[in-house]
């Protein structure tokens, strides 16, 4: 099983590598050589396929996996943090909902490790 990719060179973003600076900035060079560049749109799009095993492609999906739900838990734990420092909610609210925040952020942050886990589990 390979997984195939398509590049596209209209599909990036403009890198502004060949913008040119506004006329008499000091960022533009006085002994200029090369005049911008730009890509050209009429080529037809250049087909390049990387080859990826289960395990490999597996891999690639749970960091990336692994990464967002290390990013939730700490979301939730800032929200925690906010929650705390807010002084219009009760004191019994604030300690209630503080509770939880973290509780999901632990859980989440655990199903994160899970999954680097389970691609160092899968390398050996």
């Amino acid at each position: 099983m390979a997984a195939r990719l398509i590049f596209s060179p209209d599909a990036a973003a403009p890198s502004g590598k060949n913008v040119p600076t506004a006329p008499g900035s000091t960022a533009q060079s006085l002994n200029r050589t090369e005049e911008p560049q730009m890509v050209a749109t009429t080529t037809p799009p250049r087909e390049v396929a990387y080859t990826y095993t289960p395990a490999e492609l597996n891999a690639l999906i749970s960091r990336e996996l692994a990464g967002r739900l290390h990013e939730l838990g700490m979301s939730l734990m800032s929200n925690a943090a906010f929650l705390l420092a807010n002084d219009t909610v009760p004191a019994a609210a604030k300690r209630d909902r503080t509770r939880v925040y973290l509780d999901v952020a632990a859980q989440v942050r655990l199903l994160a490790l899970a999954e680097l886990d389970g691609i160092a589990g899968g390398a050996r």
